[in-house]
């Protein structure tokens, strides 16, 4: 199954505003370079090619409903193309209408109880105990999908230790940082990827005298619990417990909100991480944090600014010292909803459409998430060959961690809550008592 879905530039770039200049250019044999080295990406499959549905149930099925966030639009509409011509009279129906994922899962309810089912649905992964528990995603197995596909990353889409989800778009947090200004205040970006390194090259960028703040930590768009969490997670020690209740007074989480409240030390934080003001277009800040999927829009950005850009790195969000890269990943997976027999093979090979490496090699160049496929990274040789700040990122994948999800009757209200108490931590609270009264509300919310 091949396919190319067109992202629109507009969306793409329109995503973030980072005014700046990188080195580009790879060396090697990239497509080499790139190949995960972790723990094998692929199981056992049925067919090398994915999962098609039976003759039988092409003849029978003639309607797909798939139900997407309105930002995905386009992601449905390349599944619907291939389905389409692949199966003549077929009519895959997008309901794209939801501005995001928590309000496709209240869209979801009511045209269920109106009568109206939804076969396939692009679900955020901090909502599919919802797909699991409420709306009836029926269990996915990995040997329908290609031999292609990373394997490692389906724990992500499992609930309750069934796989309800198969991952598509993954961001983790990268640190990105102002070359030019880390060569002159004597910084080396290699001692960038633990905490201890942060604060010793923005004190050394501070002594420099080249009036810039040395680092930025956005903490908007539940960014700061995201960091906290990311940093605990790299002690092993996540801020959420076996049993689904906080862990936020921990060593692991006391190290991070000390980190947090150090870079507050260093100037005021921005609340706004999709703007990255400061850091690209004032050029106020050294480093900053953004969520990886925003990278390459950036760079495609500060690739036609000439002389007025500077040079960019990026590195995976540092680790605690002692610690090892466990990145937190947010982003979304595709369910099967349908009851159906025949619905629920249709379904699948419309999942498989949208896993295809074109797919995915296409997303990756506008979004720079991590790709899904092992041959992708292969097709996108020359994509990081001219963005190699985005390298980095491949070897993460195999150690990436679900974020928290929190049960109770408010536990839809967590991570805005916590995401507060990080910022008062930045912003000059004690982190130790702060932690403490996070522990308490968390555990109120989630009773």
């Amino acid at each position: 199954m091949r396919m190319r879905r067109t992202l629109p530039t507009a969306v793409a770039l329109g995503m973030i505003l980072l005014a700046s200049c990188s080195g580009g250019g790879g060396s090697g044999n990239p497509a080499e370079d790139l190949r995960p080295t972790a723990r094998p990406a692929t199981a056992g499959v049925d067919n090398v090619a994915g999962a098609t549905a039976s003759p039988e149930c092409a003849a029978k099925v003639k309607q797909l409903r798939v139900a997407a966030p309105g930002t995905l639009n386009d992601v449905a509409e390349s599944g619907k193309a291939y389905m389409e011509k692949t199966h003549p009279g077929l009519t895959v129906d997008i309901v794209a209408t939801a501005p995001d994922y928590s309000a496709l899962v209240q869209q979801i309810s009511a045209d269920r109880s109106a009568g109206s089912s939804v076969d396939v649905a692009v679900a955020g992964f901090d909502q599919l105990p919802v797909y699991a528990r409420q709306l009836g995603a029926q269990p996915l197995s990995p040997r329908r999908l290609r031999a292609s596909y990373d394997q490692r990353l389906l724990g992500l889409g499992t609930v309750d230790g069934t796989l309800i989800g198969i991952p598509q778009q993954v961001a983790s947090l990268a640190l990105v940082y102002n070359l030019d200004v880390l060569q002159q205040a004597g910084v080396d970006p290699r001692t960038l990827t633990t905490t201890d390194g942060v604060i010793a090259a923005a004190d050394k960028i501070k002594a420099s005298g080249q009036n810039i703040q040395p680092i930025d930590l956005p903490t908007g768009q539940q960014f700061g619990q995201w960091m906290l969490n990311t940093l605990a997670s790299s002690r092993g020690t996540p801020i959420q417990d076996a049993a689904g209740g906080p862990a936020l007074t921990t060593p692991a989480t006391r190290a991070a909100a000390a980190f947090l409240a150090k870079v507050g030390t260093y100037g005021p934080q921005s609340d706004n991480p999709s703007g990255l003001l400061r850091f690209g277009i004032r050029r106020q800040t050294a480093m900053t944090v953004v969520n990886v999927a925003s990278l390459a829009g950036s760079l495609r950005i500060i690739g036609g600014l000439g002389a007025k850009g500077f040079r960019v790195g990026a590195v995976p969000f540092p680790t605690l010292p002692g610690g090892s890269q466990h990145p937190v990943a947010v982003g979304n997976a595709l369910t099967v909803l349908a009851t159906d027999h025949c619905q629920q093979e249709m379904a699948t090979e419309l999942i498989v459409s949208l896993l295809s490496p074109d797919v995915v090699a296409t997303s990756t160049e506008a979004f720079s998430y991590l790709p899904v496929d092992t041959q992708a990274i292969s097709r996108l040789s020359s994509f990081y060959g001219m963005y190699p700040q985005l390298k980095p990122f491949l070897a993460v994948t195999g150690s990436l961690v679900k974020a928290p999800v929190w049960g109770g009757a408010r536990g839809g209200e967590v991570a805005d809550a916590l995401n507060d108490q990080v910022v008062r931590i930045v912003r000059g609270e004690d982190p130790d008592r702060t932690l403490a009264a996070a522990q308490t509300q968390v555990g109120e919310l989630t009773r």
